[in-house]
């Protein structure tokens, strides 16, 4: 007995070390939607050195622990043991120290699921460091050999292999429970909206979605009490924690930004939101990875308007997958682009008149270049459709502010940011290096390249690095290894200038080259920053 509590204590203290000491990789798998797939790809990439540390840690591990215990057996196997566990504890945490290094450039979040998944992982490793050293007792008591006895941390000094892959089954055994707790409390969720009197707003789209939920936020809190998902809560328990939250008690419109990945997403969310009012912006090459084609994507967005809302309001481009499909003007109205008149797209801010109902508000907005144009007008028709007089609608434009990170101009000691670092699709790359063309000074361009465009995904980055070399600016810097290729292709393709392209491996890296080169009056444009799994 007296082993065995032996060996269910070292057990517990190996989990305890392993499971702090790769607490980033359950970060990892938060960045990838808790899904092994991607959690799994980020792992093997190439450049992904993560995995590389740990064989290094473990055949480290394993020569220390055994020849510290073997040199020293003469003193007797407990003995011995102990002493070899110091160069166990202390390499492990040489790992943890220089692995800190290396930081998630998103930092994990320690929610409800983090935690749970976290504590399944440690169950995990502690019982496979248990049945790993069971194994080897068994073995010992089956041969009447001391060696074995001598290598008993050996089991332990293996588990950095396992470790990702423990994490994964962890995360497979976790979900089972977390599925089920979703289900529950999304249903709860929509229950609470179907009791409740509350306008229901939901949006939808490839791209322009967060930016405009908080325009239309803005204008509609001129006449509403208004609360609308945060962030970039597109999904079902996004939607469900915002019904629950402190912020949806007593509102009077509630806007729901939502998301889609796969087939039947949409038409989740429409029957859990069932919105009176939806705003559809547009479709793109954006999510061709999970869909497979822009006509997929279409096939699935347009679900949203298969329900049985008041108004929605499209983007005028996407006319041309309707195909008059959807021409009931009663409930459906296109965002007509001759409604923006005499618009004037500026370096820091962008004037223009906008035409809703026969009045004509005039706009000067912070917000930057065309797509925050349609965004505004997306927005200011929907009010409208929802019952704010033309004045209100041009109150709440006038209190427009900046997304944070969607085109939104920074200055920092003279010199122009454009962070763009949330956009991640076609059509804002090219708007967003517009957008830069406009200032006077040197230009610098900063991107990793556009993902989620599935097949077209070199092609899509390939256009890229032409724009980028028609713009011609003094300086680009391509972070990362995931889809730089395609863009340094691309720009060499179209003439650029290969002696102002630079390929570095991080964004810090990028800053540090930055800080060198930047002077007052340049401008930086950061177009797109993916989180470590991409």
């Amino acid at each position: 007995m007296n082993d065995v509590m032996i060996r269910i204590v070292a057990c517990v203290v190996c989990a305890c070390v392993f499971a702090v000491s790769t607490v980033k990789s359950v970060g990892a798998m938060q960045q990838g939607g808790y899904k092994n797939g991607a959690f799994l790809r980020w792992l093997k990439r190439k450049e992904n050195m993560y995995y590389n540390r740990l064989c290094v840690l473990s055949l480290c591990l394993v020569l220390a622990t055994s020849v510290t215990a073997l040199c020293f057996s003469f003193l007797g196997t407990r003995i011995a043991l102990s002493v070899s566990a110091f160069p166990f504890f202390g390499l492990t945490l040489l790992y943890t120290y220089s692995d800190g290094k290396y930081a998630l450039k998103v930092p994990f979040k320690k929610t409800g699921r983090f935690c749970r998944l976290f504590a399944v992982y440690w169950l995990m490793i502690a019982c496979v460091a248990y049945i790993l050293i069971a194994a080897l007792w068994f073995l010992s008591e089956w041969n009447g050999s001391t060696l074995y006895a001598l290598i008993a941390y050996a089991p332990f000094a293996i588990m950095p292999l396992l470790l990702p892959y423990l994490l994964c089954l962890a995360n497979a055994v976790e979900g089972i429970f977390e599925n089920a707790r979703n289900k529950k409390f999304v249903l709860r969720a929509g229950q609470t909206l179907e009791k409740s009197e509350i306008i229901r707003v939901g949006i939808v789209g490839s791209f322009g979605k967060t930016s405009v939920k908080n325009i239309l936020k803005t204008i509609l809190s001129e006449k509403y009490s208004v609360v609308e998902t945060p962030e970039s809560y597109n999904t079902p328990i996004g939607i469900a924690k915002t019904v629950f939250s402190p912020e949806f008690e007593n509102k009077q419109v509630f806007i729901a930004e939502m998301g889609a990945r796969k087939s039947g997403d949409i038409s989740t969310l429409r029957d859990l939101v069932k919105p009176d009012y939806v705003v559809f912006t547009g479709v793109c090459e954006q999510h061709i990875a999970t869909f497979g084609s822009i006509e997929n994507v279409w096939a699935e967005k347009k679900e949203i308007l298969h329900g049985n809302f008041k108004a929605a309001v499209l983007g005028e481009d996407l006319k041309t997958f309707a195909g008059g499909e959807f021409d009931d003007e009663s409930r459906i109205v296109f965002a007509k682009k001759d409604c923006i008149k005499e618009a004037r797209y500026l370096p820091t801010k962008t004037v223009f008149s906008l035409v809703i109902d026969g009045a004509e508000i005039p706009v000067e907005t912070a917000l930057l270049g065309e797509v925050a144009v349609e965004n505004i007008q997306l927005a200011a028709t929907l009010a409208s459709k929802m019952g704010l007089t033309a004045a209100e609608i041009a109150r709440g434009i006038e209190k427009l502010k900046p997304v944070p990170h969607r085109l939104q101009l920074l200055k920092n000691g003279g010199v122009y940011i454009l962070d763009d670092g949330y956009n991640c699709n076609p059509r804002g790359a090219k708007q967003a290096l517009l957008a830069l063309g406009r200032f006077e000074g040197r230009k610098c361009v900063v991107t990793p390249g556009i993902v989620e465009c599935g097949v077209l995904e070199e092609s899509e980055n390939q256009t890229l690095g032409k724009e980028i070399a028609a713009l011609a600016p003094d300086k680009v810097i391509l972070v990362g290894n995931t889809l730089v290729g395609a863009v340094k292709s691309g720009y060499a393709d179209a003439n650029g200038d290969m002696e102002k392209l630079t390929v570095v491996k991080t964004l810090t890296a990028a800053q540090e080259i930055l800080s060198d080169w930047l002077l007052a009056g340049d401008c930086v444009l950061f177009l797109n920053d993916l989180p470590d799994v991409y």
